[in-house]
């Protein structure tokens, strides 16, 4: 999943503050840090639009060219109230959004469209795996996806305590 150079990067520059055991609610930070996972924010956000780009643009990098994703764009849309839409390998994808603010993303239309950032089955057996990790009330509420396939999400679960969907 992480090559040799990324992980030795890693854990030099882990090494500088973590003297201890990582807690389970900073796994998934971590993994993000390894270049396996990506997060959609918990708080809150200067741009919907460019944040929701944001997220699509680091899962398409994790894929390594297997998806492109363009033409991200927040738009109203009169039977849905605002639509997130872009192209994913150049086919229009449509998700509805329900912002309760203009300052916060919706976290259930992210666990909704990433799945199209999944590449196509028979090329690629990668996903996009939902971790559900203990969470502590001080800590943030990002919303952390694994990018591995299902043999790797397995061993993640065992031997790092995440719960992955």
């Amino acid at each position: 999943m992480v090559s040799r150079e990324k992980a030795a990067g890693v854990l030099a520059e882990y090494a500088a503050f973590a003297h201890q055991e990582l807690p389970p609610h900073e796994v998934p930070d971590a993994l993000e840090a390894f270049g396996v996972a990506i997060s959609a924010h918990g708080d809150d956000v200067d741009d919907l639009e460019g944040s929701y780009a944001d997220i699509l643009e680091r899962a398409e990098a994790l894929t390594d060219g297997a998806v492109t994703v363009t033409d991200v764009r927040l738009r109203p849309d009169e039977e849905h109230g605002e639509v997130l839409e872009f192209a994913r390998n150049g086919v229009v994808v449509t998700q509805t959004t329900d912002h309760q603010s203009d300052d916060y993303l919706d976290h259930l239309a992210i666990m909704e469209f990433i799945g199209h950032v999944d590449p196509d089955p028979g090329d690629d057996p990668r996903r996009f795996h939902l971790v559900q990790f203990v969470r502590l009330m001080e800590t943030n509420f990002e919303t952390y996806f694994v990018f591995a396939t299902p043999e790797q999400a397995t061993v993640l679960e065992k031997e790092l305590g995440l719960a992955m969907r």
